[in-house]
């Protein structure tokens, strides 16, 4: 334990302070004193070990309970003083604490960490020695209100068990709320407390008690977490459309990157002027020496020379009034101390002129509606309606690379480099006022400043969906943290429980991520949970039901009216039943007959998947052209299934010229309806579809 854990005894004063109920409690160095204590406590009593070397008082032998007499407060004091001796030899023993011992009920636990992105978050859920185990919690970024709190509290696993469990009474709700809310203001009150564990607060009926605490603080450091970059100059998104570009740097050596960057500037709409002073003409265009030599300013300068000629580049790109750099060049802060002070040289630069920076250390940014590739990727995507923002280059060629292959269609490509003066929620921001882009997909490495995105995304993804994938998962597998909060709320359960607060959908991959992006990209979020499964294929009706039950899609029974109108289009052998299973031999006529059925009757459900397969009685691209009419006759959500290979492929294509997402994998369906499902019920803000978003 580090030496700037508070003591039990401190811990239990502060809460007081806060008016968080503790036990009676004394603190007592020899069994003497412990005698004392419990006889003015008034037995039963509790005895703990007082070590700032131990975390975990119950391996060690500290903790002894049940105690009934003076008798048992002396045995209490020897067994602790043994035990920890020989479970924990060395560590410092500073005496024991005597508490009141309190009756049985519902263990829970709160606790707070300082996390380096998103400043002071909160912890809640169920406490005890099984916490870890369990890791039944939930988390949120502070500051929140009680109705946020309130949130929490009902999205554990165990909210039965303080709402009332088969037969039992409902456990103190509200009081639960004002601790929760006393606990978070002590936490923002102090800069200096880092991390906390309130295990177990004890819930009863009525009331409830904290009867253990341990702080860890730590001078202060929290506070600086809050303080970065508080001087930003304002963000005109107009400076990510261009109508001149110089690429300094710009090499006739095809290995390169200046080389491979001028290459894909040749298919820009607007001008590109090449810079080197050591060349005089490059791929049959003129290259000036230094940008003071341009026949006019550039808008955007790409910058790849060696890191060190980084920051004369950007005086002479201020000189040249350009508005925005993108640096490719790497060797900054990535590289170690000297880098970061690189990086800083440039950034001051730059502000002094005002210039905003997408790097360094950065791929560039793609444009496939202006056809602008300022990347050294030899490969540019299909213009369509989703952004990718990327802190990793070598996702961004893969997906690239990707959607070529799967037909989709992307607005742009922007990689975040360093993020040394444009970040995330800028590109955020750039997206949301881009008229191609209907939903953003964000793959998050590290978040610079963890407040500000939070607040940025908030605002923005009620305006547009966006997804996030966070790498470094498998972080949670880390040494023994000094609390319980510690080992729960690692980093990326911070990321994701501030994803959730900023209304930000996570997915678990690449593709995950493509298929919400491009269903909401289409339909928009999901009116309601009400959902009805066209198909002819048996076997995959059943597995619709599974993955419909596993993802919150409610299933809806055929009103009498529906099944009367199906009865009469449909063979006698149809299911009869949600899902809507019309036989194997049907064909397209079948298919259109209930399409139209589901269009007289659309006030009963949101959401139709329609399932197809291969089959010698149906034309994929006659289905295909069924669905966009099918959907362009309801409001509703139209998901198309359209599985198999080969043989459907003319059907996905025209649905993907139609704008209706299509899924090759019928789990992929469910499940990206799921999380727009899911982030629909978050009541974060208001939604809208995409004839609203323009």
């Amino acid at each position: 334990m580090p030496e700037d854990m508070l003591s039990e005894w401190e811990g239990y004063e502060l809460l007081e302070n806060y008016d968080i109920p503790v036990p009676a409690y004394r603190m007592a160095t020899s069994a003497k004193e412990a005698v004392e204590a419990a006889s003015a406590i008034g037995y039963p009593v509790v005895m703990k070990v007082i070590s700032p070397d131990i975390v975990h008082k119950s391996d060690a032998g500290g903790v002894v309970a049940g105690i009934e007499d003076d008798a048992g407060v002396k045995e209490a004091f020897d067994t602790i003083s043994s035990s920890v001796r020989e479970r924990s030899p060395g560590a410092r023993i500073e005496g024991v604490m005597v508490e009141q011992q309190l009756p049985r009920g519902l263990e829970l636990l709160i606790g707070g960490k300082s996390d380096p992105s998103f400043g002071k978050v909160i912890t809640f859920g169920i406490g005890g020695t099984m916490v870890e185990l369990l890791r039944d919690v939930s988390i949120r970024v502070l500051p929140l209100s009680r109705e946020e709190l309130k949130e929490m509290v009902r999205e554990i696993q165990g909210y039965p068990l303080i709402g009332g469990f088969r037969g039992e009474r409902a456990r103190d709700e509200d009081v639960l709320a004002t601790i929760l809310e006393r606990a978070c203001r002590l936490f923002i009150e102090h800069d200096d407390i880092v991390e906390f564990d309130i295990n177990p607060l004890i819930l009863y009926e009525k009331g409830a008690c904290a009867v253990d605490a341990r702080f860890l603080a730590d001078g202060g450091a929290a506070a600086a977490v809050l303080a970065r970059r508080s001087d930003r100059m304002p963000l005109n998104t107009g400076l990510f459309y261009p109508e001149t570009i110089a690429l300094v740097g710009a090499s006739s050596n095809p290995n390169k990157i200046g080389y491979a960057l001028f290459r894909n500037l040749l298919s820009f709409e607007g001008t590109v002027y090449p810079v080197n002073p050591n060349a005089t003409e490059l791929l049959g265009r003129k290259v000036y020496p230094a940008l003071g030599d341009l026949p006019e300013s550039p808008d955007m300068v790409i910058i790849a020379v060696p890191a060190h000629l980084v920051p004369q580049v950007m005086e002479e790109a201020g000189a040249a009034e350009a508005q925005l750099a993108v640096i490719v060049s790497a060797g900054f802060r990535e590289t170690g101390e000297d880098g970061e002070a690189l990086e800083d040289e440039v950034v001051e630069v730059a502000q002094s002129h005002g210039i905003r920076i997408i790097g360094p250390n950065c791929l560039g940014i793609m444009l496939p509606h202006r056809a602008l590739n300022a990347t050294f990727d030899p490969t540019s995507p299909h213009p369509g309606p989703i952004a990718f923002i990327s802190q990793s280059g070598a996702v961004i060629t893969t997906v690239v690379d990707w959607s070529l292959a799967e037909d989709i269609g992307i607005s742009a490509v922007i990689s975040v480099g360093n993020q040394a003066d444009l970040e995330f929620e800028d590109f955020m921001k750039f997206a949301v006022d881009d008229p191609n882009t209907k939903t953003v997909i964000l793959y998050v490495e590290e978040i610079k400043n963890g407040r500000r995105f939070l607040n940025f995304a908030r605002e923005i993804s009620g305006r547009i969906p966006t997804v996030a994938i966070k790498s470094g998962s498998s972080q949670r597998g880390r040494k023994a943290a000094s609390s319980h909060t510690g080992s729960l709320a690692g980093s990326f359960e911070v990321y994701s429980a501030a994803f959730r607060q900023a209304g930000v959908m996570q997915a678990h991959s690449l593709r995950e991520a493509f298929d919400v992006a491009g269903l909401l990209a289409s339909e928009g979020y999901p009116r309601g949970r009400r959902a009805v499964i066209v198909t002819s294929a048996g076997g995959f009706a059943v597995l619709s039901s599974d993955y419909a039950d596993e993802n919150g899609i409610e299933l809806i029974e055929f009103s009498a009216d529906v099944l009367e109108e199906l009865d009469a289009i449909l063979p006698q052998a149809w299911s009869h039943e949600n899902p809507l299973d019309m036989v194997g031999d049907a064909g397209v006529d079948r298919f259109a007959k209930v399409f139209d059925v589901l269009i007289r009757h659309q006030g009963e459900w949101d959401i139709a998947f329609v399932v197809s397969v291969p089959s010698v009685t149906l034309d994929p691209t006659h289905l295909a052209k069924e669905i966009v009419r099918f959907s362009m006759n309801t409001d509703k959500m139209v998901v198309g299934c359209l599985l198999g290979g080969e043989n459907m492929r003319s059907g996905v294509r025209l649905l993907r010229n139609a704008h209706i997402p299509n899924f090759s994998e019928l789990e992929d369906a469910f499940k990206a309806v799921g999380i727009a499902l899911e982030r629909k019920s978050w009541h974060i803000d208001a939604f809208q579809h995409p004839e609203e978003h323009s």
